[in-house]
């Protein structure tokens, strides 16, 4: 089930890092236009936005105990958008306007987000991502200790050493010498 709802929240983070570096990349090239800084009027905000898509990134690609297919979605979403805009360009004139298209639009065909898919796209090849570790359940050992308890404790097991000692009066010899 964390499979599955990991890779439909992949095909939402997918669009939200598209349209947040695109929206970003506006206001920067914006900046740029009017030869202004990076840290003056709406560059700050840009650059907030950048951080928190590389944070966004990072939260996503590297916690061990995250279902793997999570990033993989986003990365198919990224990558299937490189891939049209470089294949069928007129099929995303068809996008509606939102903040950010425009952006995104113009660093989709320069395969800026390549990288970053293969970055996302990774987590799906590392084994231990595919199985998660229950903390709160028994360790291995507790699970197998109550294993053989069910068993007759009166019946000796094959190849056990009684733990109780032999007393007088539980052993009774066969055979008795007699004083002559």
């Amino acid at each position: 089930m964390r499979h599955f709802v990991g890779f439909l929240s992949g095909l939402i983070l997918g669009p939200v890092l598209l349209l947040l570096t695109g929206w970003a990349f506006a206001h920067l090239r914006g900046l740029h236009a009017v030869q202004a800084s990076a840290l003056q009027g709406t560059g700050p905000v840009a650059l907030a936005g950048l951080v928190g898509v590389g944070l966004l990134v990072a939260l996503v690609a590297v916690p061990p105990r995250l279902t793997p297919l999570l990033p993989f979605a986003a990365s198919l979403v990224l990558a299937g958008a490189t891939a049209t805009a470089l294949l069928r360009a007129h099929l995303l004139e068809r996008l509606p306007v939102l903040p950010g298209v425009e952006g995104a639009l113009t660093l989709l065909p320069l395969g800026v987000f390549v990288p970053l898919a293969l970055v996302l796209a990774t987590p799906v090849f590392v084994g231990a991502r595919w199985v998660r570790d229950d903390e709160d359940g028994p360790t291995r050992e507790e699970y197998f200790e109550g294993l053989h308890d069910d068993e007759d404790e009166d019946r000796p097991r094959p190849g056990a050493a009684r733990s109780e000692p032999v007393t007088a009066a539980q052993h009774q010899p066969r055979h008795r010498l007699e004083d002559a």
